[in-house]
């Protein structure tokens, strides 16, 4: 794991909690006006009977989609960001890196029929291990949804090509957060890594902020072949 890699997992662990109050304090507008209801509306339209949440936080996602009838995990990488969502008294939530994925047990479900990775494909190396961890985890076919910031508003005055970039956290409340970096891609890119990794485009959704008219997010759904 290189540099800028182990400092977004440093960098997450000290933001754990500060994060955990944005979400429930509904303090990101984009989040209560777009981007969670599109990542909720993209997987019930999907119907997966199991689900696998990746960079589930503290959880919120998972809970959404008990409430409606799905059946999944969630995992992710900072403890901290676990014991919470364990603390609100279900055990389906693991501790693990997105490498170490399939050395996981996930109770009776062997295979999923999707992985879901809401803001949380952050790292150069993060597709290569989600791409790797679906070979044994997903169901033949299985899909991976991905919703990320949109390249063209993320991008801002910065050439347009891929390479490391640096979270900007304005507009968040009053928090303040410990400065993470993370890897831009092009929207090329994002379709070409998983190509590359024998998953095929299924579907691309941009989207609206109702205050801007621009892209709130990107969804790019894959479908394993």
């Amino acid at each position: 794991m290189d540099t800028n890699e182990q400092q977004i997992l440093k960098s997450w662990a000290i933001n754990a909690e500060r994060w955990t109050r944005v979400v429930q304090q509904k303090l990101l507008d984009s989040r209560v006006l777009v981007t969670d209801n599109a990542i909720v509306k993209a997987v019930v339209e999907l119907k997966p009977q199991t689900f696998l949440d990746i960079g589930c936080g503290e959880g919120w996602l998972c809970r959404e989609l008990w409430e409606r009838g799905f059946d999944g995990w969630g995992v992710d990488a900072i403890a901290q960001m676990v014991e919470t969502a364990l603390g609100n008294g279900d055990e389906r939530f693991v501790v693990s890196s997105y490498r170490d994925l399939p050395l996981q047990s996930f109770g009776s479900i062997k295979q999923f029929d999707c992985f879901i990775c809401n803001f949380s494909v952050l790292g150069e190396n993060t597709v290569f291990e989600i791409a790797q961890a679906g070979q044994s985890l997903l169901e033949p076919n299985g899909k991976i949804i991905i919703q990320t910031l949109h390249p063209h508003i993320a991008c801002g005055e910065l050439p347009y090509e891929n390479g490391w970039r640096e979270t900007s956290w304005l507009g968040i409340g009053d928090e303040e957060f410990h400065p993470a970096p993370w890897y831009f891609r092009t929207v090329s890119s994002w379709i070409e890594e998983f190509h590359r990794r024998n998953y095929r485009l299924l579907k691309l959704i941009e989207p609206i902020h109702p205050k801007t008219n621009s892209p709130a997010s990107i969804l790019f759904i894959f479908e394993q072949q």
